[in-house]
């Protein structure tokens, strides 16, 4: 575990740093060597005057930078640094004259050499400055990220554990008018209800399912509201395109056909009708259900009814944010939903 922790160390610390302090014996090298027409000289020379610019950089981006982001201390950030700058070059500068055994004199030193060391190490300080200031953006913006993931993470959560008492209320209802029917499927609408309870409960619980787990869903919840209607009940379910290669949120569909039935048909006393529409391809999947409004219906306001369909709103702008389109239209006597989300 050490082993594998150096390692990562090495890679993301020592190489990059390695590789940057190259880039400034070999750059300043061929540029001077060039000038001077002697490139040994002139490599041996920046190799020399590396560790003061190793000093003057570190010391910026380690010590004066975080100073400042820190306290939020400009004037004496800035006079840190050009006093750190001038006694780096000033060492540079003292260094190079003993190094090519000549005199020290203030004339020597602070002449226009001085202000191409002071350039230099500005050069480099400017550049390891950037990257510091590029990677600590790229750290914020990463941070963000996870903050709202987390964010959204929480909401989602909050979403779904609304969600499943909304869906366990709704079908202890039918349960309850099966016992009140006296029906003989009461035994069997209980058993659809805890086959449809357990994959709520068990299969619902990641971020996205199986299209192909959706739609078993959304059938034994048809298969479950039949035993009510009987042959009373126009119903139609097409499905087009390969649903079980495709993922999607839990009961996204799902609370459309429940919508559909509870609101709509159910109330409906003379040709109740619902039919769905699913298509799937490649880049899109494609959803539309339409269901039938009693003629003369009686407005009733229930917040408890609209919960599922809010839900739905929220679950969308979460998970398919700028990738889905979704049209309500209510009629006289339909009412209509399409939802389109892109793959």
């Amino acid at each position: 575990m050490s082993f594998k922790i150096i390692d990562k160390a090495i890679h993301k610390r020592f190489f990059p740093h390695v590789f940057f302090w190259l880039f400034y014996v070999f750059f300043f090298g061929m540029i001077y060597g060039k000038y001077g027409n002697d490139y040994k000289w002139y490599f041996l020379e920046s190799l020399c005057m590396l560790p003061f610019v190793m000093i003057a950089t570190y010391g910026t981006i380690y010590g004066i930078l975080p100073f400042y982001l820190k306290k939020r201390k400009l004037v004496l950030s800035v006079f840190l640094l050009i006093l750190l700058l001038f006694l780096v070059t000033l060492g540079e500068r003292i260094f190079l004259r003993k190094l090519n055994s000549l005199p020290l004199t203030v004339d020597s030193i602070f002449g226009i050499t001085f202000l191409y060391l002071l350039l230099e190490t500005n050069f480099m300080i400017g550049i390891a400055f950037a990257i510091k200031i590029v990677k600590k953006w790229i750290e914020q913006q990463k941070e963000k990220l996870e903050m709202e993931k987390r964010t959204l993470q929480t909401e989602l959560n909050l979403l779904k554990a609304q969600l499943h008492p909304h869906f366990l209320f709704n079908t202890m209802n039918n349960l309850y008018a099966l016992s009140l029917e006296k029906s003989s499927k009461t035994s069997e609408g209980i058993a659809k209800i805890s086959a449809l309870l357990r994959s709520v409960l068990y299969e619902c619980n990641e971020i996205e399912i199986s299209l192909q787990k959706e739609v078993n869903l959304i059938k034994n919840y048809i298969d479950l509201e039949k035993m009510r209607y009987g042959n009373r009940l126009n119903f139609q379910f097409n499905i087009s395109g390969e649903a079980s290669e495709k993922k999607i949120a839990p009961m996204m569909l799902f609370t459309f056909v429940e919508n559909s039935f509870k609101h709509g048909s159910r109330n409906d006393p003379e040709n109740p009708f619902i039919f769905i529409d699913l298509k799937i391809s490649n880049t899109k999947t494609e959803f539309s259900i339409e269901n039938s409004i009693p003629k003369n219906r009686v407005e009733k306001r229930n917040r408890a009814g609209g919960i599922g369909l809010q839900n739905v709103q929220k679950r969308l702008d979460i998970l398919y944010s700028g990738k889905y389109q979704l049209e309500i239209t209510q009629e006289k006597t339909k009412f209509k939903v399409y939802l389109g989300i892109e793959n």
